[in-house]
């Protein structure tokens, strides 16, 4: 699976998984950057999962955002 089409509690999850890991820091430089990038790409679908969701809500409610007012 790609990391787009990762889901939002899965993204989290997994960010949970390499914060423990890069806390650690047993491993080498290498495959911390590894890690951290993965992290990143991952905190970027949770911020898209999130912003879509909102967006729905603020449809849903008739609500317009901020920028908009």
């Amino acid at each position: 699976m790609s990391i787009e089409e990762v889901g939002l509690e899965d993204a989290l999850e997994e960010l949970e998984r390499i914060v423990s890991e890069l806390e650690e820091g047993k491993m080498s430089l290498e495959k911390s950057l590894e890690l951290y990038e993965r992290g990143m790409r991952l905190v970027r679908v949770c911020n898209l999962r999130l912003d879509s969701a909102q967006r729905r809500i603020e449809c849903l409610t008739g609500e317009l955002p901020s920028d908009l007012l």
